[in-house]
């Protein structure tokens, strides 16, 4: 596995480097340990410099047989010359691609180093998330089973507050019944007391038209035994 990821690296970053060249023509010194630029496209001309294995140049132009290579040394543009475009390949050397693969890996390792650091603090982080929505939910029953007593305890008392109001209701019901009952009461009584004082004016107008009567009875009698 780690021989495979080796090779994608390899190949992404020779892709990457690919990409990087289709700019400018890049090119760079071979594998061989050193080159020479000569100031023109044949051996009898002047060497200028001694170009190491891994250097990367910029290629200006070809001679008419494509033999030899005009450069420019990448990075300081005011030196440039002629090289063997044998010598030259259009990536960098085994060397360089090595150093810049275990680069690569290298930099992969910290990063899968730091990866495993935050996911272990993330894994450390959703532990204690858990945890917390353990005691929340552990909370929330025990707020649920407060809350049942609550309206258990309070519902006694409304109970016994309607009951309250009903008896009070019947009670005003069974008041307004009696008052209704003291006023047909006093209504009788009071017809009870006209027709006693009538009876009674009727039994006093009979006693006296009695009492005249039996008067005039009397003295026609006393007439008649005078003129006996």
């Amino acid at each position: 596995m780690k021989k495979h990821l080796k090779i994608n690296i390899l190949l992404a970053c020779l892709l990457m480097i690919n990409t990087q060249l289709f700019a400018k023509n890049i090119q760079y010194v071979s594998d061989e340990l050193t080159i020479p630029m000569r100031t023109g496209p044949t051996t009898s001309n002047k060497i200028l410099k001694f170009l190491t294995s891994g250097m990367k140049v910029e290629v200006l132009e070809l001679s008419d047989d494509k033999n030899y290579s005009r450069i420019m040394l990448a990075g300081d543009e005011s030196k440039s010359g002629w090289v063997e475009t044998r010598s030259l390949m259009s990536q960098p050397s085994a060397r360089e691609q090595l150093v810049a693969v275990n680069q690569s890996n290298e930099a992969l390792k910290d990063k899968q180093g730091t990866m495993k650091a935050e996911l272990s603090a993330l894994q450390k982080k959703n532990d204690e998330l858990q945890e917390a929505q353990s005691q929340l939910e552990k909370k929330y029953m025990d707020l649920q089973n407060t809350l049942a007593r609550l309206r258990a305890d309070v519902a006694e008392p409304i109970r016994i507050a309607d009951e309250n109001e009903q008896l009070k209701q019947q009670l005003h019901h069974e008041q307004n019944k009696n008052i209704d009952l003291v006023k047909k009461s006093a209504f009788l009584e009071d017809q009870n007391t006209k027709q006693w004082f009538m009876i009674g004016a009727g039994v006093s107008m009979g006693s006296l038209i009695l009492g005249l009567l039996i008067t005039r009875i009397r003295w026609k009698r006393r007439d008649s035994w005078g003129y006996r």
